[in-house]
């Protein structure tokens, strides 16, 4: 009955707060578009907003990211476009609507040539966050390219762009849901233990020519990945860790509770109850507009449903970085995109059922946390809940939301490498 009570003090704040003519004037513009999106630059410094950096032309991240191919070959890195065929269905333990349809999730996986020619077979699966994409695992910046750094240290990495994000398919954004979100990563999981993915990525496929452009951008990544060595079909997996970075912590703690399936579990800068008041800010402002529909993914004709978390980037940065290089923050600016409202919609009650349900996953638990995080804060409090499983907690000082992209992100990764090395993952 407490619990029962407690939710609905919970959804009575938020609905007051909805209602109320700050959340509306915050509502207002909070899918507004930036000048320089108007100008055809996503991502760019807002009207009003005084740049902090330079953000790389079109032809910049174009070479910066052949230089990433070209470390990754000399590296003996496969680095392979991949897709997956997957229902977006709901069978998770935390209740949300979904269109039911059948969609395609797209991705990288990269790993040293060695791990994938070897009889056993371990890798991590990686699910970014809501105000992000894949490329938040595959920032073209030497150093900073998570996925290049653990396959440096011997790991593979499988990242992708959720559903509803980057070059995945994108539905309505009303007709999906963070329980679908662990449900497709569940699917997932099945299908890199079965091999029964595809290599290659088949962006483009439903859009129109108009959009194809759009999504080849969004594909940066595939440029030149098919020449790297030691995949000539899909890989199967003896052991996967699932791993999720901001509300991609909550997709793969619901995952974890409501499927199981996996060998470990890695949380990063995600808290069911210590979200800051600039994050709920930033929450409440975007959920007012997806309570009035929403916007298109991208262009006008594309499916609505969708809205900015971040109002423009000067935000996108402030909420996200501290401690970190002009160059990083410069390289993932471009990147700001809009999410699916449902992930946002369905995410308060979810906390609730996580509540509920953590004490009972047992597998081993990774937490990872910026302590200068500016959205989350009670890591320890957070590890509290994981009552039935081996946890461990990395706190990383100076370190902002994007923490695996702070200037201590070297030690961050050697940090990641032995917790997955001790345990065989």
């Amino acid at each position: 009955m407490s619990g029962i009570i407690r939710r609905i003090a919970v959804l009575g704040a938020a609905a007051a707060l909805l209602a109320s003519p700050v959340a509306a004037a915050m509502a207002a513009s909070a899918d507004s578009p930036t000048a320089a999106e108007a100008a055809g630059t996503p991502g760019g410094t807002s009207a009003g907003a005084s740049p902090t950096g330079s953000v790389p032309t079109p032809a910049e991240r174009e070479r910066a990211t052949k230089a990433t191919a070209a470390r990754l070959a000399a590296e003996n890195i496969v680095d392979v476009p991949v897709t997956f065929t997957v229902r977006n269905t709901n069978r998770s333990k935390t209740g949300c609507r979904t269109d039911g349809a059948t969609h395609r999730v797209r991705g990288h996986l990269t790993a040293p040539a060695s791990v994938l020619s070897g009889k056993k077979r371990a890798i991590t699966l990686y699910q970014h966050g809501i105000a992000a994409g894949e490329w938040y695992w595959r920032l073209d910046v030497p150093g900073y390219h998570y996925a290049e750094e653990l396959a440096k240290r011997g790991h593979a990495s499988l990242t992708l762009d959720r559903l509803g994000y980057g070059s995945s398919d994108r539905p309505d954004g009303l007709g999906t849901c963070i329980g679908a979100e662990a449900d497709i990563a569940h699917q997932i999981v099945g299908q890199l233990r079965e091999g029964s993915y595809a290599l290659g990525s088949t962006a483009g496929e439903k859009a129109g020519a108009s959009d194809k452009k759009a999504d080849a951008s969004d594909k940066e990544g595939d440029k030149g990945s098919g020449s790297a060595p030691g995949l000539d079909a899909p890989a199967t997996f003896d052991t996967v860790t699932l791993a999720g970075q901001s509300n991609g912590g909550q997709v793969v703690q619901i995952e974890a509770y409501s499927f199981g399936g996996i060998d470990g579990l890695m949380i990063m800068d995600w808290t069911d109850r210590g979200l800051t008041p600039e994050a709920n800010t930033r929450f409440f402002s975007a959920l007012q507009s997806c309570m009035a529909g929403g916007q298109p993914s991208r262009k006008a004709s594309d499916p609505s449903g969708y809205v900015y978390y971040d109002l423009g980037p000067d935000q996108f940065r402030r909420g996200n970085f501290h401690d970190t290089e002009q160059r990083v923050m410069d390289a993932a600016t471009p990147h700001q995109n809009r999410h699916p409202c449902g992930d946002m919609t369905s995410q308060l009650d979810s906390v609730f059922t996580d509540l509920e349900h953590l004490k009972s996953i047992k597998v081993p638990v990774l937490l990872v946390y910026g302590d200068d995080d500016a959205r989350v804060t009670g890591g320890a409090a957070h590890r509290r809940l994981f009552t039935g499983a081996e946890t461990e907690l990395i706190d990383i000082p100076g370190a902002g939301h994007y923490a695996t992209m702070a200037r201590s992100a070297p030690r961050t990764f050697d940090q990641i490498d032995a917790w997955l090395d001790a345990r065989g993952l």
